[in-house]
């Protein structure tokens, strides 16, 4: 008679290859901002104006480019709509998975550090790749001393020096 066999769990073999999960916490998958109708008619007069002074600069040939001003308002509004997916974040000796990606290997990161203000609180994982972006988990209820003691274990260097940019801080201060 032939024995019956169960299924293998792909997920499972995956994450034991990452090593031991070290700490886990669920977050938000980006941070909600409370946009009122002030943001919305901002937003819709910067692009308009933008857009109507293209069109008024040449309209005979502006139509590709308002076109184009009104395409990527309406993906950046689609993209950044009102939503707060919680998501599972896991830190493994050799890697990291947040929500359902794949497992991002420390080997990408050269470094961490943590941006936390009275509006945010976010694990930063920095690489210094100019093809590399550098990855942002919301902190949710974890203590960052938790994530500093296993951070010690993977041998990841903590960059407490390091600060957010202008370009991020303008986005986070205006919302985008």
């Amino acid at each position: 008679m032939k024995a019956e066999t169960k299924p293998v769990n792909k997920a499972a073999i995956d994450k034991t290859f990452y090593g031991k999960k070290l700490v886990s916490w669920k977050a938000l998958d980006y941070h909600p901002y409370e946009r009122g109708i002030g943001w919305y008619i901002s937003f819709g007069l910067l692009t308009f104006g933008s857009a109507l002074i293209i069109f008024l600069m040449d309209p005979e040939s502006s139509s590709v480019p308002v076109a184009c001003i009104c395409l990527m308002a309406a993906f950046y509004l689609w993209v950044h709509r009102e939503g707060e997916t919680q998501q599972e974040v896991t830190i493994y000796e050799n890697g990291i998975e947040i929500g359902e990606r794949a497992i991002i290997p420390w080997q990408r990161f050269d470094g961490y550090w943590f941006l936390q203000d009275h509006h945010s609180r976010l694990l930063v994982l920095e690489s210094e790749s100019w093809n590399q972006d550098r990855v942002r988990v919301l902190l949710g209820e974890n203590k960052t001393d938790k994530i500093i003691r296993a951070m010690e274990k993977i041998e990841l260097k903590h960059l407490a020096d390091k600060r957010e940019n202008g370009f991020d801080l303008w986005s986070r201060v205006f919302r985008l």
